[in-house]
């Protein structure tokens, strides 16, 4: 069993990504990729400690989202990335100012709400860590203006709601392209969780996202059910993407995600890696 996809506290985990490759061996996992939402910060730590857990094969990897021209936004998850490239590194760079913006946007939105935060505060707590709204719900929580991160999500900060602000992300080809730089495969992630995503859809998407070079496609996810699972094996089979899987875990942030199994039925086979190797070492 393996787990392609998951964060650490150089994101939005609350795990640190030193102590994931132990939990993914007590989790029975064979292999883990930490791949965090615009950064990589993270991965040096990960694979260091990764050498005293030799039988969990330890992936770099990195989760960004992206825009296409129809207007759809996706996630695509690198696996196999040199975290060290510049490329890849310079495009973080920029993500992350993006989310700098988005960031004081909603806490403007929140105060006239009647709901202020510290945001430099906030900030200084979470040293290098890629700040985003599951730390914006947290501190709500810590200042009692919900009971819950859910709940701030819920009530102020998810799409559509009173304190929402939508961010700059890249495009798909640059997107791709600098997972491709960092000798990494593009991976579409979590395909079919969009509630407005039905199978042309997919298939409409995941086509253009192989213009691109789209390597691959998430068809084992925690959130995905067994039809749309099925789903997306035939799309990868349809346009020659590899299969890749993952729970998206994040700790206590969405304590019913665990390691490996998601929801507890998860299981991502280890056979998949076998075609992901290839397609990386082509």
């Amino acid at each position: 069993m393996i787990d392609l996809h998951c964060h650490s506290t150089a994101s939005d985990g609350t795990v640190p990504p030193e102590e994931l490759p132990l939990l993914a061996r007590k989790a029975g996992l064979t292999a883990l990729a930490l791949t965090d939402h615009d950064t990589v910060s993270g991965v040096e730590a990960f694979l260091k400690a990764a050498k005293d857990v030799p039988d969990v094969r330890c992936i770099p990897g990195i989760e960004l989202a992206c825009r296409l021209e129809s207007g759809e936004h996706c996630h695509i998850v690198g696996l196999f990335v040199d975290y060290r490239n510049d490329t890849l590194q310079r495009l973080c760079n920029q993500i992350i100012e993006w989310r700098e913006e988005r960031n004081r946007n909603i806490l403007d939105k929140l105060s006239e709400l009647g709901m202020p935060l510290d945001y430099e505060a906030l900030k200084a707590r979470h040293g290098d860590t890629v700040v985003g709204r599951p730390h914006i719900a947290e501190e709500m929580v810590n200042c009692g203006y919900c009971k819950t991160i859910r709940d701030a999500f819920q009530q102020y900060i998810s799409r559509g709601r009173s304190a929402y602000c939508e961010r700059e992300v890249p495009d798909g080809p640059t997107c791709l392209q600098a997972i491709h730089d960092a000798g990494g495969l593009a991976i579409w992630a979590h395909p079919m969780t969009s509630s407005s995503r039905t199978q042309p859809k997919c298939l409409t998407i995941a086509t253009e996202l192989r213009q691109f070079g789209l390597d691959g496609i998430e068809a084992y996810y925690s959130e995905h059910s067994m039809a749309q699972q099925d789903t997306v094996l035939k799309i990868a089979a349809q346009l020659n993407l590899a299969v890749s899987g993952g729970s998206d875990f994040h700790g206590d942030h969405i304590p019913e995600i665990k390691l490996g199994v998601g929801y507890g039925g998860l299981r991502v086979p280890d056979s998949l890696l076998e075609e992901l190797d290839r397609r990386a070492e082509s």
